[in-house]
């Protein structure tokens, strides 16, 4: 039997188990191997194959697998209807189409299914050639051949006779898995179609054959369950009662189906939907993932499955695995061993760096990250071509997307794919370097958005750092790792502050700088004094924005007394540096800081006193805003002191500070602040351009908490203007912001509550409280930039 060894050991296994008709080469070795006639046996396999596909309806195969071949599929076939769709109109006008996605993402059984769907459209037949037991190139004319049951004689080329016995036929071929010979599919595709004009091939791969004549259509995971985060008890329970949130997605489908048929007596249901839901979103809706975890819930429950994901690739391991399949779908690890081996070393590499990134990573970013140690740095480097060869690879394998946003390239990798990429990381025994690279990437990126905050490139390093938050998170909650520099850490804190505030992530950036001062509590050496003082400011700033007065007053006094107490040659030598502050500028803006708890409070005597004595310093710092904030909190002062005129001018005088600077989020609450000036003096009529113009600017830098307290004064001027309505429906939009932010209504501004207050109460008054409501939760279910873009349309107040 020694001819066997040729075969793969899951198909003679799953043909001798009667789990699938055996190929003819199968066949036909068997016989020879045990003196047989092979001409009768051959006559009695078409025999068999032919009744097989008349009885089941199916395409004509020359292997046919219970779970792999459309007609004899034993399990639902869950999505997919737009591929499907996209599929069968393609192969109406292309020659060769592939369907491209990573292992596990369910191509050949979309393969399968399409078979079905156009099998008909093929008079002379459909064939499929299993290529995932190949071991080279040069085996797949013979595994062709051998699928449409044509037979070269020894030593010679199969595919003359091929193209000889397929001339003038209308047939459909399926080669299915060709990842791993991407050369012998292209060239035996090559030499056929243009010697069999009726010829139509599918391919399945997990990267595009390169062809001319070839139609890439990919397939994604399936669809995932919507993320639902009720923002109050009330939209909780609206959510429970109506039952929204069960199985609506395919990913969520395809989980119950398989899991209701592993474990009788399984149902997905109002308890533990949000728990499926989550395990469909860790596992990425990859088919293969969700059917092997399915069976898991033999042993586990839901919740428990679920904790125990971030270890998935021991969980869901061949145990788990369905026993006919082939052995790299029967465990997830074995999957992507699969892909990783078809992978270069520096597409290994590049995997395994940015396994490291969340939530994506900027192609340019990237490039740089996976540049190997040693060869450079920066875009000239020759290093970095070879970095984009590898990125560019990793697309081609489907283990990175693509999207484009702003004429900018960003990737992204499947958490699975992360996983396993830092797995391997650890495995390499670089993943310290690995992280430590990684670190100070972002961080650098933070600093340097910090520095341009008092510029005119403040609004393009918001946006930015705004799509690296889950980065920045991912960093700030982590521990530094050994051989990190504690000054790259707290001189990225300074693009905190303002990133924070301008996403309405106001208490997380909060908890970051609580974590970071707890590991520095004091100055890590003399040196790093200036950096530790600003991150104290940066952490002083967000904990008021909080709420968390007491806990910003002590590190603003633990900040002054580091400056007290630094050596004046440390002091002389941190001043000359560019990238920081002098400690002058920082003594400045403690004490611009500690005004704004007594502005808040509306004590306006002891915050005209801290905000004049940092004027008087005569040294601020651009990054952050010192002089511009000092003028502006002397503008709101006067005008809780009633001096509205004295107020217009301090405000327009801060204005056009920041306009010559060409800051954007700074002019929002100015223009912010003459509107409530206008509306608190009783004219709202004027507070409409200032409103428009900080809109239209809060739109610049995508600034919802800006937005939201701009829609607080909006309501108030609505309501006033005789549109109470319209005025409650805002207010309903912007409590869904405020809520998450983790910062106070209005930070807790007392002249601010008070004006949103009579808003209110005006809304209530001219609506009554049923209206009110009903308004109330329309806007809570628009969110705030649609309520917003219709209350301005409907009132003609300026155009959105």
């Amino acid at each position: 039997m020694a001819a066997s060894t040729r075969f793969s050991q899951s198909a003679l296994s799953q043909a001798a188990a009667g789990h699938r008709l055996p190929s003819r080469e199968v066949l036909l070795a068997y016989v020879r191997a045990c003196g047989g006639d092979p001409r009768w046996w051959e006559k009695c396999w078409e025999r068999v194959r032919q009744e097989l596909c008349r009885l089941k309806d199916a395409p004509n195969s020359d292997t046919l697998s219970p779970q792999s071949f459309g007609g004899l599929e034993t399990t639902s076939f869950v999505g997919r209807e737009a591929e499907l769709t996209q599929a069968a109109a393609l192969l109406e006008h292309s020659r060769l189409v592939t369907l491209v996605g990573m292992g596990g993402v369910g191509k050949t059984r979309l393969a399968r299914r399409v078979f079905q769907e156009v099998g008909e459209r093929f008079v002379d037949g459909t064939y499929c050639a299993e290529l995932a037991e190949l071991a080279s190139d040069h085996a797949v004319p013979e595994a062709v051949a051998s699928a449409v049951g044509v037979h070269a004689r020894a030593g010679q080329d199969p595919l003359p006779a091929l193209a000889e016995a397929l001339r003038e036929r209308s047939i459909l071929l399926l080669l299915d898995n060709c990842e791993h010979v991407l050369g012998g599919c292209a060239r035996t595709i090559q030499g056929l179609l243009p010697l069999l004009p009726e010829l139509r091939v599918l391919a399945t791969s997990r990267q595009a054959l390169n062809l001319g004549a070839e139609h890439v259509l990919l397939v994604r995971p399936l669809g995932l369950p919507p993320q639902r985060q009720p923002p109050d008890e009330t939209h909780a329970e609206a959510e429970r009662v109506s039952g929204e949130g069960g199985v609506d997605s395919p990913a969520m489908t395809l989980f119950a189906d398989r899991a209701e048929a592993a474990c009788p007596g399984f149902r997905v249901t109002d308890a533990n939907r949000h728990v499926v839901a989550q395990v469909c979103r860790r596992l990425d809706g990859l088919p293969l993932a969700l059917e092997i975890a399915a069976r898991r819930l033999r042993t586990l429950s839901p919740e428990e499955l679920l904790q125990r994901l971030d270890h998935r690739f021991r969980l869901l391991g061949p145990s788990a695995g369905e026993r006919t399949a082939p052995p790299r779908h029967q465990a997830l690890r074995a999957l992507f061993d699969w892909s990783y081996e078809l992978c270069t070393e520096t597409e290994r590499a590049a995997w395994e760096q940015l396994s490291l990134c969340s939530g994506g990573v900027v192609l340019a970013d990237a490039e740089q990250l996976c540049v190997p140690a040693g060869q450079g740095s920066g875009p000239e480097a020759t290093a970095a071509g070879g970095a984009f060869e590898a990125l560019a690879g990793l697309m081609d394998k489907s283990l990175l997307t693509r999207v484009e946003t702003d004429g900018r390239t960003r990737l992204h990798m499947l958490e699975t794919v992360r996983s396993y990429g830092q797995e391997r990381l650890v495995e390499s025994g670089r993943a310290q370097s690995a992280l430590l690279r990684h670190r100070a990437w972002y961080l650098r990126l933070a600093a340097r958005a910090g520095l341009a905050y008092g510029s005119s490139a403040q609004a393009s390093w918001l946006r930015r750092l705004r799509v690296e938050h889950p980065n920045l998170r991912q960093i700030a909650t982590s521990p530094p790792p050994p051989g990190e520099p504690a000054a790259i850490l707290l001189h990225a804190c300074l693009g905190f502050w303002l990133h924070c505030l301008t996403s309405a992530n106001v208490g997380e950036g909060a908890g970051w700088m609580r974590r970071i001062l707890e590991r520095h509590p004091q100055p890590p050496s003399p040196e790093t004094t200036v950096l530790w003082c600003q991150a104290v400011w940066v952490a002083g700033f967000l904990l008021l924005l909080q709420g968390d007065y007491v806990g910003a007053q002590e590190v603003i006094t633990r900040g002054e007394e580091a400056l007290a107490d630094m050596p004046a040659a440390t002091a002389t030598v941190t001043s000359g540096l560019a990238d920081r502050p002098t400690p002058e500028e920082l003594t400045a803006a403690f004490l611009q800081l500690r005004a704004l708890p007594a502005l808040f409070a509306g004590e306006t005597e002891t915050a005209m006193e801290y905000t004049e004595a940092s004027l008087a310093i005569g040294q601020w710092s651009d990054a952050l805003l010192t002089r511009e904030q000092c003028v502006a909190q002397l503008g709101f002062a006067a005008m809780m002191q009633g001096d509205h005129a004295r107020s217009t001018a301090l405000l327009e005088q801060a204005l056009k500070m920041s306009e010559a600077r060409g800051d954007v989020w700074h002019r929002c609450y100015l223009l912010w602040a003459l509107a409530v000036n206008h509306s608190e003096a009783g004219r709202p009529e004027l507070a409409l351009e200032p409103l428009k113009r900080a809109l239209q600017h809060t739109r610049e830098i995508d600034e919802h908490l800006g937005e939201a307290a701009l829609s607080e004064t909006l309501a108030w001027v609505l309501a006033a203007c005789g549109d109470p309505r319209s005025a409650a429906v805002v207010l309903g939009a912007v409590d869904r912001v405020w809520h998450p932010s983790g910062a106070p209504r209005l930070f807790g501004f007392t002249l601010l509550t008070a004006h949103r207050e009579r808003g209110l109460q005006s809304a209530h008054r001219l609506l009554g409280e049923s209206e009110y409501r009903r308004a109330y939760q329309e806007g809570q279910d628009l969110g705030l930039r649609r309520t917003v873009e219709r209350a301005c349309a409907a009132n003609q107040l300026f155009p959105t």
